[in-house]
């Protein structure tokens, strides 16, 4: 084995290309599509020969033996109806495709236990038949359907679906919400409570929905468990490049969102104190794979416990260095056959790495990261096989001047003033801590004891700390 010391050893995982591929070719899936285009040639060969097979069929026979005409043969004269320019046909499509709440699971069968009453009863949000109009419809319209609304989705076999959808407007998406929805199972019939601590809202304890199962007489784990980390980890796994069988084998695959900018998760029944630590696979997606990929991630509802606050770390993996991370009330509460919204305040937000552009300013001695460059080349087991240089989260432009005595230990950011709203308001954060400039005082105690930051629970050093830290080790 002595031989072996110099060689690299490889870790255990299973390849993405290898992933992707084997669900793009899933029999099922395979077999679908070639129905389908089996499907669209015969009813070509029947329209062709006057053949009609159903009702919207029938209709269509009746349209195309008044003939045809075209927009430019149409006038006010020959024509029942209005003559309508090009630019408010626009107009009507972009209105008639444009929903002003999220479009939820898109591609996707919608289940009634993820949405709420309001989302179950409203009806179609978005004139979709327009697209079936003509070919030019289609494709001005399915432009503004996927370039101009919001989606959220609930399920990440329905982010998966998505995949369906040409790149062409995947890569304009630049945000999605991700619902997140904790399951419990239990082959006991027993009942589970989730206390009114869920939420400052809640007036009594409510029962934890929970879903039968039967018990298994084997040595399998059964009893009471549930599927919530792991299921971040799936959300997150869906985001990764869809398998495309005419990509240039050279080239590196475009993710599922190539664009994307900001995302906000929605934790629901995450309780505090209640569920299993995160594994390992959240960390290999959101600081590895997914790594340094957004510029601001909001979460709602995290648990503040020990789970709660690895968690936190993890997911702030998925942010470029200076982004903006916002941790806020819990959204929404399951309850048997619904969600319930919860109101909420405005989120804590923080800066991320925002201290590097200081170390980067004071010097740090070549020979020192190249030793560090040098180490991290020579470690064997799991680790990156070159540091990417990523780049930061883009400045905001606009924001009011710093102060003297703060110049280059601040950065400004545009931060939601609501929980769920979209107006912002411009706030200052320390680089070094990355909290808000107003709320560092604030955290401090009496006697200079350190006080508790409201998001993590932990404390952190004041302005006048960290100044007088950065002057010791001026003078060092």
């Amino acid at each position: 084995m002595a031989h072996r010391d110099m060689e690299i050893l490889p870790w255990e995982c299973r390849d993405v290309e290898d992933h992707a591929e084997a669900y793009y070719n899933h029999p099922l899936r395979s077999k679908n599509k070639v129905l389908a285009d089996e499907n669209e040639r015969l009813k070509k060969l029947l329209r062709e020969n006057g053949i009609v097979w159903s009702s919207i069929s029938a209709a269509y026979q009746r349209q195309g033996r008044a003939g045809r005409r075209t927009r430019s043969s149409v006038s006010s004269q020959t024509h029942p109806y209005p003559y309508l320019p090009t630019e408010v046909l626009l107009r009507i499509l972009k209105y008639s495709l444009t929903s002003k709440d999220p479009i939820v699971d898109p591609l996707s069968k919608l289940k009634p236990e993820n949405l709420t009453l309001n989302e179950r009863s409203r009806g179609n949000q978005i004139a979709i038949h327009f697209l079936v109009t003509c070919k030019a419809m289609h494709e001005e319209g399915s432009r503004i359907l996927w370039s101009q609304n919001s989606f959220a989705f609930t399920t990440h076999e329905a982010v998966r679906n998505f995949a369906d959808l040409d790149l062409a407007y995947r890569k304009n998406i630049k945000h999605v919400n991700f619902r997140i929805i904790a399951q419990f199972f239990d082959d006991k019939k027993r009942r589970h409570k989730l206390e009114r601590s869920y939420h400052p809202a809640l007036k009594s304890d409510i029962t934890l929905r929970t879903i039968p199962r039967v018990n298994e007489h084997t040595y399998a784990r059964g009893g009471f468990r549930c599927y919530s980390w792991g299921q971040v980890t799936d959300f997150l796994r869906a985001l990764r490049a869809p398998y495309d069988p005419k990509h240039d084998l050279k080239l590196v695959r475009p993710r599922l969102f190539p664009g994307l900018e900001s995302l906000r998760i929605d934790l629901v029944n995450f309780l505090d104190d209640f569920l299993p630590m995160p594994g390992s696979d959240l960390h290999d997606m959101a600081s590895h794979e997914l790594g340094c990929s957004l510029n601001e991630l909001q979460v709602t509802g995290l648990p503040i416990d020990d789970a709660g606050s690895k968690a936190t770390g993890e997911l702030t993996g998925l942010l470029r260095d200076e982004g903006l991370f916002l941790a806020g009330l819990p959204s929404f509460v399951q309850l048997k056959n619904a969600l319930k919204p919860l109101p909420g305040i405005s989120s804590c937000a923080r800066v991320v790495r925002a201290w590097k552009t200081l170390k980067t300013k004071k010097g740090s001695d070549d020979s020192s990261s190249n030793d560090i460059d040098s180490d991290s080349e020579s470690e064997v087991g799991h680790h990156h096989p070159r540091e990417p240089i990523m780049p930061p989260a883009p400045r905001e432009e606009g924001h009011p001047k710093t102060a003297p005595n703060r110049k280059d230990l601040t950065i400004w950011k545009k931060v939601p003033k609501t929980r769920d709203g979209d107006e912002r308001q411009w706030t200052e954060f320390c680089r070094s801590s990355g909290y808000p400039m107003e709320d560092i005082e604030e955290m401090m105690g009496d006697d200079d004891e350190l006080g508790v930051c409201p998001c993590c629970g932990e404390p952190h050093p004041s302005l006048l700390d960290l100044l007088e830290m950065d002057m010791d080790m001026d003078e060092f």
